[in-house]
């Protein structure tokens, strides 16, 4: 039996406020393209948290007009997918898709809206980690398999061997190190072990059980203290501290929450179908690390996120109707499990395993996908998939991709440069441009105002079944003029 039960990834990063007219709250328009709308927070993360192209990838006016128009060009090409039919976007697979991203989105509003915006601060609790927070600490550590390689390790620390003899006794080389700062994402247990006014040069605190399964055990191995100066450093930090307060805070509800959820849920796993499923899957999910990396420079727009979402409906030896799973006084067999993967991807807790440990990391990840469904039926029973975060979100994909298909149709090749694409979609993006010229409406106002870095980023949120928090940057126009439209009062 496995309990149904493990930490949550927790993100408070709310979904972008992208999709149509009736939505979007009217105050975070920036534009109406249509019946879609682009909003602030979207313009600044399609153009920050996805790798922007050379000719607009700089902070100043001109490159903020193309980030702009290309926006806008998405939702046009997007808008004329409307009138055509389209086997992938009307595919059972893509509306999977499009669910996993609702439901994913559905959970984050909830955990951002019932746990992170419910907790208050006092100026005392913030003092109080504020005298630490510019500490780095320097770091042993040992990561041992079991209970059994903690009592062995045990009885040599007792015996008077140090840390790093001990590493060199149980496997080879030099023990692993690394530093950890205050705001760095360990787990709570790890950060208030670490982060005391009485901690000591050389002490060895630990072990601390792992989501994996693993134990970890420290040693220190000194720190240094970074101070802040001036004023305006000294309120960040205390803003910041404020907020990674706030979210530890907001995360240790959650789980509390999460576990009374789960506390009489259990699932018990069909040993021989799940062995011959466990040996499949393994194959598929551990593959070559150069196959790996391959795969996802090449899918790194959109199919990146579907990389391991291919079933294994067609391997031998899999008897789809049999019963891999009972959960809660149900059966679910290979068929149902794997319907289910095509909307919500396995996370597994380890990033890197060996085959030896793949079927427990499985059972893991298993009994997370049942967490999360079970938090979802949670959010279903609340509305929030009519919530405007949540449907905005889902548009913002639905329409990128609706995007991306009108560029394959009108003859994008998937090894294109950006020139080549520029060259493709330049007369279409300004023969589209006076076509929906009456349709379109900037808030030239707000769009003055936005400031933009010139920092390449690809930002993902581990732990999530779908990672990538915004589509690739659209590649369909260098145009920088603004000269069509109306403004939006």
């Amino acid at each position: 039996m496995v309990r149904a039960l493990s930490c949550f990834a927790l993100i408070v990063i709310i979904p972008n406020c992208s999709g149509h007219k009736d939505s979007v709250k009217g105050d975070q328009i920036l534009a109406y393209v249509g019946d879609r709308t682009i909003t602030i927070q979207d313009f600044l993360r399609r153009a920050e948290y996805s790798i922007r192209p050379a000719y607009c990838r700089q902070s100043n006016y001109l490159h903020k007009k193309i980030v702009l128009n290309s926006l806008i060009a998405e939702k046009m090409t997007g808008l004329e997918m409307d009138t055509k039919k389209d086997d992938l976007l009307e595919s059972s697979n893509f509306k999977k898709f499009l669910k996993g991203r609702t439901e994913q989105a559905m959970r984050q509003v909830f955990y951002n809206d019932s746990f992170y915006d419910s907790v208050s601060l006092s100026d005392d609790d913030i003092r109080e980690r504020y005298l630490l927070s510019g500490r780095t600490i320097q770091i042993d550590y040992l990561s041992l398999p079991d209970m059994e390689m903690v009592q062995k390790f045990k009885q040599l620390l007792d015996g008077g061997m140090p840390l790093d003899s001990i590493y060199s006794y149980l496997w080879q080389g030099d023990v692993p190190s690394r530093t950890i700062n205050w705001f760095d994402r360990e787990p709570k247990m790890i950060h208030d072990g670490l982060f005391r006014e009485d901690l000591e040069k050389g002490e060895i605190i630990g072990p601390f059980k792992a989501d994996d399964g693993t134990y970890l055990v420290i040693e220190v191995r000194g720190w240094s203290d970074q101070p802040v100066i001036t004023q305006d450093q000294q309120d960040l930090r205390w803003n910041d501290v404020s907020d990674r307060l706030k979210e530890t805070s907001a995360t240790g509800q959650f789980k509390d929450y999460v576990e009374n959820l789960m506390k009489d849920k259990k699932m018990d796993l069909e040993p021989e179908t799940f062995n011959s499923y466990a040996s499949i899957a393994g194959d598929h999910y551990l593959r070559d690390e150069e196959e790996k990396k391959i795969a996802i420079d090449q899918a790194i727009w959109d199919n990146a996120e579907q990389i391991d979402l291919r079933p294994f409906d067609n391997r031998a030896g899999l008897d789809l109707s049999a019963t891999l799973f009972r959960y809660d006084g149900k059966n679910y067999s290979v068929g149902d499990f794997n319907d289910m993967l095509r909307s919500h991807p396995l996370v597994f807790r380890k990033r890197k395993m060996n085959k030896g440990e793949f079927r427990s990391q499985l059972k893991f990840a298993i009994a997370d996908l049942l967490r999360d469904m079970e938090l979802t039926r949670v959010c279903y029973d609340k509305g929030l998939d009519s919530d405007w975060r949540v449907e905005s979100n889902v548009f913002l994909w639905e329409d990128a991709y609706a995007s991306r298909r009108y560029m394959e149709i009108n003859g994008l090749d998937d090894n294109a440069t950006e020139q080549e694409s520029l060259d493709l979609f330049g007369s279409i993006i300004d023969s589209l441009q006076e076509a929906y010229s009456n349709k379109i409406k900037i808030n030239m106002d707000a769009f003055e105002t936005l400031e933009l870095t010139s920092t390449d980023m690809l930002v993902t949120q581990r732990g999530l079944p779908y990672p990538i928090v915004v589509p690739s940057f659209p590649i369909l126009t260098s145009d920088n003029r603004l000269d069509y439209g109306s403004i939006l009062k």
